[in-house]
C-alpha cells in the first residue's frame, strides 16, 4: 500500500473511532428512533449501505460530530483519478470535482475550493487528459453556490471563459455571472453541455439554488445513468422540509431515468472512490452499483432525513419509506412457471401484486404475494421461448398506515432457472444457516431444500430445455 492509501485508511478508522465515540448516550423520541431503524433496515445488510449512506446521512441526527472530522480531510488531496471511462475525480478526500470528456472537449462537475486549486489542480489535469483549442472546457456545473464547490469558478471563467451553470437561488452576486437555472421550476430540466445532456433537477434545502443532475457516462463501452446530488447538509426546522421533499423528486428521477449509481461531489457518502484507490477501476466501476441498490441508498438517506426532521420537530409524522426487494426464486423463470419473492428489511411482502413481462412480448401474468412473499403464475402468452426470452418481474409499490412500501423489480433471461435447478440439487439437504442454503431455493421456504422443493421446480421445466 502506497503512502497516500495508507493515509486514507487511518483517517478513516480515526474517524470511525471517534465518531462512534461522539453520541453513543443521544436519547431520541419514538419517531426519530422509527426512522432512524428504517434507516438501518433499508440497507438489507449491505456494507456499503451502512457504512457510508447510513452512517454519514443519519450522522447529522445521531453524531453530528462526524461532520468536523470529515472537513479535516480536505487536506487530504487525492490524485486525477479515473472513475468510469471519461469521467475523472480530482480534489481531496472531503470534496471534489468530476471532469467528464467527450470527443469534442471536457465538461466540469463543481470547481473546487479556491482560485489556488482551479490553478494548480484543475488546469493541469485538463491539460494532462488534452485540454486543447479543439478539446476546448465546453462548461462548468455548480451542484450549488457555497466556496468549496464554487470557490475556483471565477478562475475558470477568467482563464478559459467557459459557460458556467447554477441554480438561480444561489445566483445573486457571484462574480462569474453564471447562467441561471430556474430554482423555482421543480420538473426535470434537461441542457446539453458539450455534446452531452445533463437532467438537473432544483433540489433547494441545503441553500436555495442547489441542484441534482443525471449525468450520462461511459463504463466499459455502455452508457450508464449517474446522479449527481447538490448539497448533504440539512440544516435546520426552516430547511429541513424543502430539503425532505427535494430529496423525494430525486429518488423518483433517479428511478424513471434507471440511475445505476452515484458521483456525490463528497465522495465519502457514497463510498465508491476508496475502493478505486485501494484496487483501481473494476469492470464495471466502483461507482456503478445498479438501479436496485442505488436506489435503496436513496430510500436509507430519505429516512435519515426524516430522522432529522423528525428530531427538530416534535410533531412531524411522517410516513416511513420501506424499500423492498424482488428476487426470482426457485429455477425460475422457467418455461411454464414464473416465481418471484418481494421483502424488505421488515419481512415478507404479502398480499401484493406483481406483474412478469417479457421484453418485446408483453405482460405474462400477474400473481398476488403469500404470506412468504412469493408471487407465482404460468405465462399466458405460451412457454417461454428457449433461452432468450429476458422476463422482468415488478413490484409497483404499495401505501399502508404510517408507511410507503417503495416499489422494486427484477430481470433475468429464461435460462436463469437452469443454473437455480443446478444448485438446488447440490443443496439438497441443507437447512438454513448452513453455507450452502439459500432461501430463494427453499420454495416452500420450511427451512431445508429437499425433494418437495426439486419437484415443484422440475416439474415446470421443459425436458431437453436446460441443455
Amino acid at each position: 500500500m502506497n503512502r497516500s492509501k495508507q493515509t486514507l485508511a487511518k483517517t478513516t478508522a480515526a474517524a470511525v473511532m471517534l465518531a462512534f465515540i461522539g453520541n453513543a448516550s443521544a436519547q431520541f423520541s419514538p419517531q426519530t428512533e422509527l426512522h432512524l431503524d428504517a434507516a438501518t433496515r433499508n440497507t438489507l445488510g449491505d456494507a456499503d449501505l451502512m457504512n457510508n449512506i447510513r452512517y454519514y446521512f443519519c450522522g447529522y441526527t445521531d453524531n453530528p460530530g462526524f461532520v468536523n472530522i470529515v472537513r479535516s480531510w480536505n487536506t487530504i488531496k487525492i490524485p486525477l483519478t479515473q472513475i468510469a471511462g471519461d469521467t475523472w475525480y480530482l480534489g481531496s478526500k472531503y470534496v471534489g470535482q468530476y471532469i467528464l470528456r467527450s470527443p469534442t472537449g471536457f465538461v466540469l462537475v463543481d470547481s473546487l475550493n479556491n482560485t489556488a486549486e482551479a490553478r494548480d489542480l484543475t488546469i493541469p489535469a485538463l491539460q494532462s487528459l488534452g485540454l486543447s483549442a479543439s478539446l476546448p472546457l465546453q462548461g462548468v456545473y455548480l451542484t450549488h453556490g457555497h466556496g468549496d464547490h464554487d470557490g475556483g469558478a471565477n478562475y475558470l471563467r477568467q482563464t478559459l471563459n467557459p459557460p458556467i451553470y447554477l441554480g438561480s437561488g444561489d445566483a445573486n452576486n457571484k462574480a462569474y455571472n453564471p447562467i441561471r437555472i430556474d430554482s423555482t421550476n421543480l420538473a426535470p430540466q434537461p441542457i446539453t453541455i458539450g455534446g452531452r445532456t445533463l437532467t438537473l433537477i432544483p433540489t433547494p434545502g441545503h441553500t436555495p439554488g442547489t441542484m441534482a443532475a443525471v449525468i450520462p457516462v461511459q463504463d466499459n463501452g455502455r452508457e450508464v445513468n449517474l446522479l449527481v446530488t447538490g448539497g448533504s447538509n440539512m440544516g435546520g426546522l426552516s430547511t429541513v422540509y424543502p430539503y425532505l421533499d427535494s430529496l423525494e423528486r430525486t429518488y423518483a428521477l433517479a428511478k424513471a431515468m434507471n440511475v445505476e449509481g452515484g458521483m456525490h461531489p463528497h465522495q465519502f457518502f457514497e463510498g465508491t472512490l476508496q475502493k478505486i484507490l485501494d484496487s483501481g477501476l473494476s469492470t464495471p466501476s466502483q461507482y456503478v452499483v445498479g438501479n436496485d441498490k442505488y436506489m435503496r441508498g436513496l430510500a436509507v438517506w430519505r429516512e435519515c432525513t426524516a430522522a432529522f426532521a423528525s428530531n427538530l420537530d416534535a410533531t412531524a409524522a411522517l410516513p416511513v419509506w420501506r424499500a423492498s426487494k424482488t428476487e426470482f426464486i426457485a429455477a425460475s423463470p422457467a418455461p411454464n412457471r414464473l416465481a418471484a419473492r418481494v421483502f424488505n428489511g421488515w419481512g415478507p411482502v404479502a398480499g401484493q401484486q406483481v406483474s412478469f413481462t417479457l421484453e418485446g412480448r408483453g405482460t405474462a401474468c400477474t400473481a398476488t404475494t403469500d404470506e412468504n412473499g412469493v408471487a407465482t403464475c404460468k405465462s399466458s402468452l405460451g412457454p417461454l421461448k428457449g433461452k432468450d426470452d429476458l422476463v422482468t418481474a415488478t413490484f409497483a409499490g404499495a401505501e399502508g398506515s404510517g408507511y410507503v412500501d417503495l416499489g422494486s423489480k427484477v430481470t433475468a433471461l429464461a435460462n436463469n432457472g437452469c443454473a437455480d435447478l443446478a444448485a438446488i440439487r447440490a443443496a439438497m439437504g441443507a437447512r438454513a444457516g448452513d453455507a450452502n442454503y439459500a432461501s430463494r431455493l427453499d420454495v416452500d421456504q420450511n427451512g431445508v431444500i429437499d425433494g418437495r422443493d426439486l419437484s415443484s421446480v422440475t416439474r415446470d421445466i421443459q425436458p431437453g430445455f436446460c441443455k
